[in-house]
């Protein structure tokens, strides 16, 4: 079983370099470029903390109920205004290949960076001093 540390080295390395990969191989297709994101992404997600607690386990689920809220509707947005002719007959174009709608690995990569975000925001917010408290001299 591979470590913490080293499956969040891994998903980041996926995240990384699969872009880079996709510029670099002529006629790469986004959907395994997005593929090899979204998989980076949710190792790093789900990857075990060092302080691995009721806590951390209760922001990690709150960033994703966030994150997964939001995006999905973003993304049911972005797919009307990409439709808004209603036009069935354009969906797909087998010829160029282009997909008239945001598939379901590119809402797992924004939904992962919202929750990945929300998650570091709020695990920051935990270890801030509040500002009505006078900070603790050094020991």
């Amino acid at each position: 079983m591979l470590s913490s540390r080293t499956t969040k080295r891994l998903g980041a390395a996926l995240v990384l370099f699969a872009p880079i990969l996709h510029y670099a191989i002529p006629g790469a297709s986004w959907i395994r470029t997005s593929a090899a994101v979204a998989a980076g992404l949710l190792m790093i997600f789900f990857a075990k903390e060092a302080a691995d607690d009721e806590r951390v386990r209760d922001l990690k689920l709150k960033a994703l109920n966030a994150a997964f809220s939001t995006s999905f509707a973003l993304t049911l947005i972005v797919n009307w205004f990409l439709n808004r002719d209603f036009d069935s007959t354009r969906d797909f174009d087998g010829a160029t290949g282009i997909l008239r709608s945001i598939s379901a690995f590119d809402l797992i990569i924004l939904t992962m960076v919202a929750a990945l975000a929300l998650f570091h925001y709020w695990r920051y917010q935990d270890g801030a001093p509040d500002a009505g408290s006078p900070a603790m001299p050094p020991a």
